[in-house]
């Protein structure tokens, strides 16, 4: 994937508010401190075009970005810290099954996990939550720049092993990347792109 244009369009509190625009898209979610908006900057070649907050789990808005004026990147709000509240299969059936369930030109949810702390019990119930309204995952394991080689690769192991227990809504293995040095954001993009290009599955 080459991108040569992205630009921020709105951030949704409701359904209606949802653009229209016929695109396939990608979304991206995991934990509030997991750098969500570091890799969409990277991603997306523009340094401050999401929003890096200064406080973790703040954003509840549904934020659309629109990719060459022909894809959409989906920041979904994050989750895992007391400010988005005690209920967090609440907040995601508020905030996030609306969109599960109006996006029909959604290709996948790309499922942001912090390599240092595997899957936690809340990526674990993200990952249910996708599963159980059919949406198809991407787990990708970011600040790999915090772990030595060793680290990592025992780290990206352990991913991959969670992950492969489970039922198989994902769309690859588990990739690695840091937002940081740029490690892997190449082969990501790559990935998005084949799956952006590819005609959704029957039924």
């Amino acid at each position: 994937m080459h991108i040569t244009h992205s630009e921020f369009v709105l951030g949704a509190v409701s359904s209606k508010q949802f653009p229209v625009d016929p695109f396939p898209e990608v979304a991206f979610v995991g934990r509030s401190n997991v750098g969500k908006s570091s890799l969409l900057n990277r991603l997306l070649v523009r340094k401050k075009l999401a929003r890096v907050s200064q406080t973790p789990g703040c954003t509840r808005e549904i934020n659309f970005f629109r990719v060459n004026q022909r894809w959409w990147f989906v920041d979904l709000p994050g989750y895992g810290f007391a400010q988005v509240g005690r209920d967090q299969h609440g907040v995601w059936q508020r905030a996030i099954t609306p969109y599960l369930s109006e996006r029909p030109l959604l290709r996948v949810v790309v499922v942001l996990l912090d390599p240092r702390r595997g899957l936690t019990d809340l990526d674990e119930q993200m990952l249910d939550f996708l599963e159980s309204h059919a949406a198809p995952y991407l787990p990708v394991a970011t600040k790999m720049d915090k772990l030595n080689a060793t680290e990592g690769r025992k780290a990206l192991a352990l991913i991959t092993q969670q992950v492969a227990k489970r039922e198989r809504m994902a769309a690859g293995p588990v990739m690695a990347c840091s937002s940081l040095t740029g490690a892997g954001m190449d082969a990501l993009r790559d990935k998005l792109g084949a799956i952006l290009e590819q005609e959704p599955a029957a039924g």
